[in-house]
């Protein structure tokens, strides 16, 4: 692929598309005029502030076709007397595409024309690739392009429900009202260890221990002495070190998913998610998670889809041994599911069938260059912990901007663990190692990636204790209507880039956070969201937009039309950036509203969020 940048919002993108026809002859201009014209919708979604030219050159056996876009409004045209001579099964065609448009980087032209491109062609049976041959064999394999046939699968209606959905969803819905009919838990019966084991909502127990507190606060935050320095966190009127934030708020132990024997495909999106914290974590303290309360909104078209479309919201909280509520929680996220009928379903539905997702690692991976390295050094020299000294209420404005935090390059992802809220595993970064002369001296840099590692690997990936172990949903063999299962190919780790799960862009914001408000500051809430409706567009897979979901970076005045386009995989940096757009006293505490997000070293966002920051007031403290 050629790529090529200039200065300003314009950067120009050029692609070469491998085609061949595998089932049907295909008309030329049915297939580049609707390329041109989805693409140009997809770049003002996507949030382009000016559709420049899109044009492409279709070499056909029998000649070329010229098209070009220069609006929306008037749509693609193709030149007279161009080559129209449909395409046959066998034949081959290249097609050379130059797309210009501003306000949009390449990385994510790239994904959007990928995006297009699946739509249109995935459908056809048509073999296709981006700087390669084209390939019928891969279609016929699944590899590298979609499989289903929307003629294999049932049409959902919302609220109406198949033979093989109606059982399944009378008593998910069942379970759900007997959150609502509990009412409020029995915290003193719940610290007491005499809540009946049957109360509805009773999730899990954790232990937390000092070890497994240990290892994520200095993964995460190696240099806050509340959380790694026990005698520093007792002078502050803390009984030891503090757990991170969202410690023991783990996702999957609230939410529930709609009936897996009620799918046989699973897309997820929307991920938007709220811990809102109100006392500490310790070594020490048992953990008590409570689910209160689950809702679900059934977002499948009127007239009909082969996808049901459903927004699931999960509410809960986590209690001491003591029966202080430590956090109540918020869990979001949208399933689009579809099921086959009868006489069209596979044998074995297995992981890679099941799984339907965006094509994220379609996004190039970055090798860092020297000027690289020196722009990290100098943003890891400006970072700045306020520390100890007070940051005052009164001394923030809107329209701040806290200095920025560098975390990464990421080498290892994440896996899942129950019920820690915090994964485990993945790679801490090398900050310190980095910028000390004589250690970063012993450290070897890898000729195609161009990031340092130490020598020994375990020296940036810390071991895990406690005997703690991933949580993956695994079934080899499947059940009845479930498929089979292994949820650990979402996380998979090697040669191939790994998705990143979205706790860990939550926990490097904890530590920009952290580095702002200071040691006297307190993190009331996070909140954080990943694959936006508009993320999935770009990339082929449209999903209807959860009008619930915050859409955080809206506060930001210089990011309003953007959106969190990529996912975050391995090999990228995080640089987390963050912004002051409201300040307010409620009930007495003194509170500033941030929005943040993290970037990778192209500018691309993988993760946004907010924080409700609590602050010491000067004037109150008289």
């Amino acid at each position: 692929m050629t790529e090529s940048c200039s200065a300003g919002h314009l950067e120009p993108y050029s692609c070469r598309v491998m085609l061949e026809p595998c089932a049907a002859a295909l008309d030329p201009e049915a297939l580049v005029v609707p390329l041109l014209n989805e693409l140009a919708a997809d770049c003002v979604q996507a949030g382009a502030t000016v559709i420049g030219h899109l044009k492409c050159l279709l070499h056909l056996p029998a000649g070329t076709l010229a098209c070009n876009l220069t609006s929306v409004r008037s749509g693609a045209r193709c030149a007279a007397g161009a080559a129209r001579t449909p395409l046959q099964p066998g034949g081959s065609a290249r097609l050379d595409l130059a797309v210009l448009v501003y306000g949009l980087p390449a990385p994510t032209m790239a994904g959007l024309v990928r995006g297009a491109l699946s739509r249109l062609l995935d459908p056809l049976a048509v073999g296709w690739s981006v700087d390669g041959a084209g390939s019928c064999a891969a279609v016929a394999k699944g590899g590298g392009t979609a499989t289903f046939d929307p003629a294999d699968f049932e049409t959902i209606f919302p609220g109406v429900y198949t033979e093989r959905e109606a059982g399944l969803v009378r008593t998910y819905l069942a379970a759900n009202r007997a959150l609502e009919e509990r009412g409020p838990i029995d915290v003193q019966a719940l610290a007491a260890g005499a809540l009946p084991a049957d109360t509805p909502g009773f999730c899990a127990t954790l232990e937390v221990t000092e070890a497994m507190v240990r290892y994520n606060n200095a993964k995460y935050d190696p240099d806050n002495p509340l959380l790694n320095d026990a005698g520093y966190a007792r002078s502050l009127g803390y009984q030891d070190i503090l757990a991170m934030p969202c410690f023991g708020a783990h996702d999957d132990t609230f939410m529930v998913p709609y009936p897996p024997d009620a799918r046989d495909t699973l897309l997820v999106s929307q991920l938007n998610h709220s811990v809102t914290n109100y006392a500490p974590v310790h070594p020490g303290d048992t953990l008590y998670l409570i689910a209160n309360r689950r809702s679900v909104t059934d977002r499948s078209p009127v007239d009909g889809s082969t996808y049901r479309h459903v927004t699931l919201v999960s509410h809960g909280s986590v209690y001491n041994q003591r029966g202080e509520k430590i956090n109540d929680t918020s869990w979001r996220v949208t399933e689009s599911e579809k099921i086959y009928k009868p006489d069209k379903r596979p044998e074995t539905v297995g992981f890679l069938k099941l799984w339907e997702a965006p094509d994220w690692t379609t996004r190039p991976a970055h090798s860092y260059t020297d000027a690289d390295w020196d722009h990290i050094k100098a943003l890891w020299a400006q970072e700045h912990r306020q520390g100890a000294e007070p940051l005052w209420w009164e001394d923030v404005q809107v329209g701040d901007e806290p200095a920025w935090t560098v975390d990464g390059p990421i080498d290892e992802p994440l896996s899942p663990s129950k019920p820690y809220g915090m994964g485990i595993g993945g790679s801490r970064t090398l900050r310190h190692e980095i910028m000390d002369p004589a250690v970063f001296a012993t450290m070897v840099r890898d000729g195609d990636d161009g990031i340092y590692r130490l020598p020994d690997r375990c020296g940036h990936v810390p071991t895990v204790p406690d005997d703690a172990s991933p949580f993956y949903v695994v079934d080899t063999e499947g059940n009845g209507l479930s498929p089979v299962l292994d949820s650990r190919e979402i996380h998979k780790s090697g040669s191939d880039r790994a998705v990143l799960i979205n706790i860990l862009g939550r926990d490097l914001a904890v530590r920009h956070l952290n580095n702002w408000m200071g040691d006297h500051g307190w993190l009331r809430n996070i909140r954080w969201g990943i694959m936006p409706a508009e993320g999935h567009a770009a990339l082929g897979k449209t999903v209807p937009k959860d009008p619930g979901a915050e859409y955080f970076l809206g506060k930001v005045p210089f990011l309003a039309g953007r959106h969190c386009m990529a996912h975050g995989l391995t090999g990228d940096l995080a640089i987390v950036k963050s912004y002051v757009y409201d300040k307010r006293v409620r009930d007495g505490e003194f509170l500033v509203e941030l929005a943040w997000w993290i970037e990778t070293i192209e500018g691309e966002i993988w993760t946004e969020g907010g924080a409700t920051v609590k602050l010491p007031s000067a004037r109150a403290a008289g």
